[in-house]
């Protein structure tokens, strides 16, 4: 009995080695969608800030005539995210300072960009969405969106470009 019990603890940690050895050898994206898949079903504080992140309008300005105006197309950024792409994974982490960061990651994501007055087509990239929410003196928080494509920052025109594409 005593030989079939060290043998299966063996194979025990043969396997979570294994298994951890490959997990550390995933690129980052893969390492966070495993991390954000597990933090979404046993977090509840990354659930809740996960759900109003997903939950919250996109909204974005755009110059008319030289005038600043608010579009607001009525679409969720869940909504939005993950109709676009073919895996998603949504990753809370706390600042630290009071604050948090949200960071959205999709494959496969094609938009046409052209139609949006952007030069490109995107086809199977990855999306990276970072909701980076400081808190605010009123006890809410201030929030800002960063994108990015394939890692690179997205300059202002194609932001607005990916968000109308998103949106459409």
């Amino acid at each position: 009995f005593m030989k079939t019990f060290v043998k299966i603890l063996v194979a025990i940690l043969v396997v979570a080695a294994l298994c951890g050895g490959i997990y550390l050898v995933l690129p980052e994206t893969a390492q966070t969608f495993v991390k954000g898949n597990i933090q979404y079903r046993i977090n509840d504080e990354a659930k809740k800030r996960v759900d109003e992140a997903k939950n919250s309008q996109i909204k974005y300005t755009y110059k008319d005539n030289g005038i600043k105006k608010i579009y607001d197309p009525g679409t969720t950024y869940g909504s939005a995210l993950e109709n676009k792409a073919k895996t998603t994974v949504w990753y809370y982490e706390s600042n630290g300072t009071g604050g948090y960061t949200i960071t959205f990651y999709g494959t496969k994501v094609s938009m046409d960009l052209a139609k949006y007055g952007s030069d490109g087509t995107y086809i199977d990239k990855t999306l990276k969405v970072v909701f980076d929410y400081k808190p605010n003196n009123n006890g809410g928080y201030t929030g800002t969106v960063s994108w990015y494509i394939d890692n690179e920052p997205c300059e202002e025109s194609i932001t607005l470009a990916v968000v109308q594409a998103l949106c459409n």
